[in-house]
């Protein structure tokens, strides 16, 4: 069921941001190779929680599943047999966010940031806006 989240919404932008940074000005070492993978399942998990409801196990199963099936897809090459090498921008978009090299400690950083999820899922309290008891708690009712 779809269900905007603000909180979760919040959370995705400030994790796009860090990970776009890391993306950007990083081009090295253990924060762009170990760290940027760990924050992957996260920023995702954040954006699904944000949009749709479901329960935080279930979520985060799906988005560790779904970083599972890209770190595969590197190991078969599937950005050289999709031809991804153009210059256009949807394909360095797309290869950007499919990859192009496997790394099996890759699967290590996205336990981690599975299990930050799991943490993290349950300690934030979604949002759940007040509702009126229609109509008897907005009349008042006066005695003569």
């Amino acid at each position: 069921m779809l269900r905007l989240q603000p909180r979760f919404l919040a959370l995705f932008l400030v994790l796009l941001a860090l990970e776009v940074g890391i993306a950007r000005y990083i081009h090295s070492g253990p924060v762009r190779a170990f760290v940027g993978d760990v924050l992957v399942v996260p920023t995702l998990f954040f954006l699904l929680r944000g949009c749709v409801q479901l329960p935080v196990a279930l979520a985060a199963g799906l988005v560790l599943g779904f970083a599972g099936l890209v770190e595969v897809s590197q190991a078969f090459a599937l950005v050289d047999w999709l031809g991804l090498h153009g210059q256009t921008p949807v394909h360095r978009v797309l290869r950007i966010a499919l990859g192009a090299t496997f790394d099996a400690l890759d699967f290590v950083a996205y336990g981690i940031g599975w299990g930050l999820c799991l943490v993290t899922g349950r300690s934030i309290p979604t949002y759940r806006p007040q509702r009126a008891a229609w109509p008897l708690s907005t009349i008042q009712v006066i005695r003569i």
